[in-house]
């Protein structure tokens, strides 16, 4: 074969790839997929599997309605059984590991399954893009095992942080370190005070999860996670200080949102101002 053929080929197949890239597959089931990048694993999770994935949901105009990738967080969730098909959830069944693809996802079945009206952005008749990247699949019982290494694991996991990260770190009794850049003045916050803080919530590899520059709350009444109310009893006005808060004073088993369960959290705090109850 000679170096003219052999470009040839090699131009071909790159075009067949290409195309392959663009091409949308409908599942026995109607799921809809386009595939991005195959994986190399051959397992598919089956319903009650814990799944994690990166996800971008968009509409057809390409408004961004969630994306874990600018979250700085993977989903990790049980799949469940799904309501309706075709619909994501059951198009995550043809998916391997390392598998990236974008499902297409009937608008209408979507929001009137859920009895909601289409939310700004969505057209009747439209189909929302689920842009998904399959990371990893548990059974319900290797997942309760990495849960439990987890958990085992977090007072290390804090302890290495702190080393590194927080010199001269104080502990309080709760477990909460904490760190003061900016030290205060006045009285020391008290239960049911209403203060003024702004604050940055940042994961221990330095990804931010959630930030305000204004944000008011009683404390001690509920209103947050207890760890930030046990903080806060230890600034005055015009401190500021960067708290570690383990995860039993945080979101503990449950996690949130991007807040996986039994994740420690890190948060930069400014006291503003306090309202005396």
């Amino acid at each position: 074969m000679n170096l003219k053929n052999t470009l040839s080929i090699l131009a071909l197949a790159a075009f067949a790839f290409s195309c392959n890239q663009f091409k949308v597959t409908e599942a026995e089931d109607g799921s809809k997929i386009q595939y991005h990048a195959k994986g190399e694993g051959d397992q598919s999770p089956q319903v009650g599997d814990f799944v994690t994935f990166d996800l971008k949901i968009m509409s057809d105009v390409d408004s961004v309605f969630k994306d874990t990738w600018a979250e700085g967080a993977p989903l990790e969730i049980p799949l469940p059984e799904p309501e309706f098909k075709p619909s994501f959830e059951s198009a995550l069944q043809y998916l391997h590991v390392g598998d990236s693809a974008t499902v297409f996802v009937s608008a209408d079945s979507l929001f009137g399954r859920i009895g909601q009206p289409l939310p700004p952005g969505v057209s009747p008749g439209s189909e929302l893009k689920f842009l998904v990247s399959l990371k990893g699949i548990k059974t319900a019982a290797q997942f309760e095992e990495s849960m439990q290494e987890k958990r085992n694991a977090e007072g290390d996991v804090i302890a290495e942080f702190v080393g590194e990260n927080l010199e001269g770190a104080t502990k309080l009794e709760n477990g909460i370190y904490y760190t003061t850049e900016k030290a205060g003045s006045g009285a020391t916050v008290a239960q049911g005070d209403t203060v003024e803080v702004s604050y940055v919530g940042k994961f221990m590899d330095g990804n931010v999860f959630d930030e305000n520059e204004s944000f008011q709350f009683p404390v001690g009444m509920g209103y947050v996670i207890k760890g930030w109310d046990e903080a806060l009893k230890t600034m005055k006005v015009g401190q500021k200080s960067t708290f570690v808060i383990p995860s039993q004073l945080g979101y503990g088993d449950r996690g949130a949102g991007p807040i996986a369960p039994f994740t420690p959290l890190v948060f930069d705090i400014e006291l503003k101002k306090i309202g005396r109850k």
